[in-house]
């Protein structure tokens, strides 16, 4: 992967985390319960993952793997590439 490559993935990401985080701030100040918002949030552990969420971790495995190419760990690159696939199917790509 480029580093043009990397810059114009890591510009869809934010694009994606932040357009969700306005979605998500904007259903916050026009719920009319906060105590119902907040107990959605903290539904004892059955919170489903979000798409920022799962961006987020989309980003951290792709720099991971990066620097362990970099590194030369290909055992450590192929078991984050599976996480990166499982992300992918979650994400619908």
């Amino acid at each position: 992967m480029t580093k043009k490559e990397m810059n114009e993935l890591a510009d869809i990401i934010v694009d994606k985390l932040l357009t969700t985080y306005i979605r998500e701030q904007s259903q916050w100040y026009t719920t009319s319960s906060l105590k119902d918002q907040v107990s959605s949030i903290f539904n004892k552990g059955e919170r489903k993952d979000t798409e920022a969420e799962l961006l987020g971790e989309l980003a951290k495995l792709m720099t991971q793997m990066n620097i362990y190419m970099e590194d030369e760990e290909y055992e450590k690159c192929a078991k984050i590439k599976r996480k990166i696939d499982i992300i992918n199917k979650k994400l619908g790509k």
